[in-house]
């Protein structure tokens, strides 16, 4: 509030001193706007530095177009003091009041800062260039370096700005109102006060004030009107970061995101078909550049939507694929087990048996203690590996259950058949000699669990898997280092061989 109030007071100093002062009324104008520039100016590089890290870059295209619409000042001073000249629209300080949008421009058409792209910026460069280009036909077309020849010269300059004013600060005002990140919505703010009170004190000052019987400063306190876009300027930026009392829809966010990229490009074609009428061959060249810079950046950024959705796929895969995976051996995990238990028992047309081999490791709390953890895990990837390519079939499905317990999924397997697999796994085991001084049979075993049961609708994979886990505590209770069915007593005996 303090900052409003102190704005408001230097507009009534500024109003005052030219109804007290006549006489040096365009001396005290300059020395206001020229004040209220810099200003302007150094509260723009206050903001840059207050944008946090990394800084907001787009400070400088404001302080740019700032630079350039003090440039067309010091030129109409020239023009005043200097030359004598009281047209009210020269041609080369007129320039500058039309050209000194374009760095902010490109700051309002740039995408949200995850989609800014080095051939974005590109683009828009050229576009700006170009812009540039037609700025300075357009203007010249209308008045000469002294300035309008007549008064609809002067008037047709007036709509020229209008024009560029107005379509800044309506794409300003929507920038800022479809803002979702708090650096965005503090920039936009700052550009959307200083170019809104812009549009609306240039338009009232051009056509009722310079145009309207009082063409040189000084004449009327309405020159105090100039000040405010500058005033509010200072006060978005050297207020504090603004709260968001509300929030748009997130589709009217990216719609305008997504469009805001094409204003440059409309501006182009925009002065394009405004100086077609004297020069038509860059007129049409500024909006076949138009088209192209829009069809050019919808189509690189469809690229860049591809590639990012074949990233986000390919790591979304890799994610799938680690939330099955057992880290320690590579193995499916648990999780993987179930799913796979799921998709067998509910398969179309399931007539065979589903067999599950439930695996433990014999006595390996004491090889733990024996050879210590880093051991242990060495010992379990090695079992994985030996049961995943020596004793599985194709088809079948080996995952780590959890701890030292592993398990594998036989589907249209039946229970004579998965007996048959888990003995020889456990010979297998057995066969690869790992020293186990804590084992009563001295190398490293497996003790296997094995059930075998026929999908039905009445059923579920937690009755194989609860089957399976009492062979295994059957088979452990007989003695280790063997085969445990549930309730086969001729099975239940088991093989056993070392």
């Amino acid at each position: 509030m303090k900052l409003v109030i102190a704005a408001m007071v230097i507009l009534a100093v500024h109003a005052i001193a030219l109804a007290v002062t006549p006489a040096g009324g365009m001396a005290v104008s300059y020395g206001f706007f020229f004040a209220a520039a810099v200003a302007a100016m150094s509260s723009t590089v206050l903001a840059w530095y207050r944008s946090g890290t990394p800084r907001d870059n787009r400070w400088w295209l404001l302080l740019g177009s700032l630079m350039l619409w003090t440039v067309g000042m010091s030129l109409s001073a020239r023009q005043n003091y200097v030359l004598d000249n009281s047209n009210p629209a020269p041609g080369d300080s007129m320039f500058f009041y039309i050209l000194y949008v374009l760095p902010v421009l490109v700051a309002v058409s740039s995408a949200p800062v995850a989609a800014r792209k080095r051939w974005a910026l590109a683009i828009d460069l050229v576009l700006a260039a170009l812009l540039g280009v037609l700025f300075y036909v357009r203007t010249f077309s209308i008045v000469s370096v002294e300035g309008a020849i007549g008064p609809q010269q002067a008037v047709d300059v007036a709509h020229m700005l209008d024009f560029e004013n107005v379509c800044l600060a309506v794409a300003a005002l929507l920038r800022f109102l479809a803002t979702d990140r708090a650096d965005d919505h503090y920039f936009f703010r700052a550009v959307m006060a200083f170019f809104v009170c812009y549009a609306a004190s240039g338009y009232f000052y051009n056509h009722y004030v310079a145009l309207g019987g009082h063409p040189d400063f000084g004449d009327s306190p309405w020159d105090a009107l100039l000040d405010v876009p500058f005033l509010a300027l200072c006060v978005a930026t050297l207020s504090r970061k603004p709260q968001r009392h509300w929030h748009p829809p997130v589709y009217l966010i990216r719609f305008v995101q997504s469009a805001s990229p094409t204003f440059l490009a409309m501006s182009v074609l925009g002065f394009g078909l405004m100086v077609i009428p004297g020069y038509p061959s860059l007129g049409i060249t500024g909006a076949i550049a138009a088209v192209i810079g829009i069809g050019l950046r919808g189509t690189l950024a469809q690229v860049d939507l591809v590639e990012e959705e074949f990233r986000l796929s390919r790591s979304r895969d890799e994610l799938e694929g680690l939330v099955f995976v057992d880290s320690l051996t590579g193995l499916a995990n648990r999780r993987a087990l179930d799913e796979r238990l799921l998709r067998e028992w509910h398969r179309p047309g399931q007539r065979e048996p589903i067999a599950l081999l439930m695996i433990d490791v014999d006595f390996f709390k004491e090889y733990n203690d024996r050879y210590g953890h880093l051991a242990g895990d060495d010992c379990l990837r090695a079992l994985a590996s030996t049961m995943a390519s020596r004793g599985l079939r194709v088809g079948d499905f080996l995952a780590r259950f959890g701890g030292e317990e592993f398990a594998v999924v036989a589907p249209g397997t039946r229970l004579v058949e998965a007996m048959a697999l888990a003995e020889d796994l456990r010979a297998q085991v057995q066969a690869q000699g790992i020293a186990h001084p804590r084992s009563p049979f001295g190398v490293l075993t497996i003790t296997i669990g094995v059930a075998a049961v026929q999908p039905s609708a009445a059923s579920g994979p937690l009755e194989l898997l609860n089957s399976a886990d009492r062979a295994l505590y059957r088979a452990k209770h007989n003695g280790r280092n063997r085969i445990g069915a549930p309730s086969d007593a001729r099975l239940e005996n088991s093989l056993r061989t070392g």
